[in-house]
């Protein structure tokens, strides 16, 4: 590997519900317009860190409340409560038609890029709410990944470093969650090397997400470590 290219997803970009499955959600309005149903503003975020970076945007674009595309197919989250009394035939036409082909569609790019000799840097946009449970969290920006991973290791050491040197947003490692939790990228560590793959959750509170300072500071830290990190990165 001598080179490497970003690859930016965004999984919960959307709330809607398909057509076919209105019925499912009869009044649940509410439910779909909060963090259950998607991660608010996180499309939009995706969308301008591709465009500053000139790279591929893949994104699912139906409510996570059908069926959980950050969720490996075994987890007790898969399907959520308007979902999982389904029969087990729907269900797994949910797989088949939902589910596995979004997956499938991101993989194939990341083996496509690896083929031509990139190393990718998949960046997973992702919201968090602000208040869980009554709880507030204090962090404004997480960067998740796998400590065990080298270049994930030192991708995010670098990036945290920008990020707290270029503004006062409070910005942690494996915060508001775990990178080695469930979850897309966990998988596709599993399938691809450290050397050829870095599967990162990038994590903004929605109380920020949608500030333009905060888009303009994730764009100019992903072309900053992009322009000058490549070492660091590839070996």
């Amino acid at each position: 590997m001598n080179k490497f290219v970003f690859l930016i997803t965004c999984e919960h970009a959307s709330n809607q519900v398909p057509h076919v499955y209105q019925d499912l959600f009869l009044d649940a309005e509410r439910v779909l317009e909060s963090h259950e149903g998607w991660d608010p503003g996180a499309l939009n975020l995706a969308q301008n860190i591709s465009s500053a970076l000139n790279c591929d945007l893949l994104v699912y674009e139906f409510t996570r409340l059908l069926i959980e595309v950050n969720r490996s197919p075994w987890h007790h989250h898969l399907f959520s409560r308007f979902s999982r009394d389904l029969t087990g035939e729907e269900r797994m036409y949910l797989l088949d038609t939902y589910y596995t082909p979004y997956r499938q569609k991101v993989e194939d790019k990341i083996k496509e890029q690896i083929a031509l000799g990139f190393q990718v840097i998949h960046i997973s946009v992702h919201s968090f709410t602000p208040n869980y449970f009554g709880e507030k969290r204090e962090v404004e920006i997480g960067l998740l990944f796998d400590p065990q991973r080298t270049f994930e290791s030192h991708f995010c050491e670098d990036w945290l470093s920008y990020l707290k040197g270029n503004s006062t947003l409070d910005v942690r490692n494996n915060q508001p969650y775990k990178g080695t939790d469930d979850g897309f990228t966990t998988y596709l560590r599993t399938q691809f090397r450290n050397e050829e793959y870095l599967g990162i959750e990038l994590e903004v509170s929605q109380q920020i997400i949608d500030q333009k300072n905060v888009h303009q500071l994730m764009e100019e830290s992903l072309l900053s470590l992009s322009s000058s990190s490549p070492i660091r990165l590839m070996n």
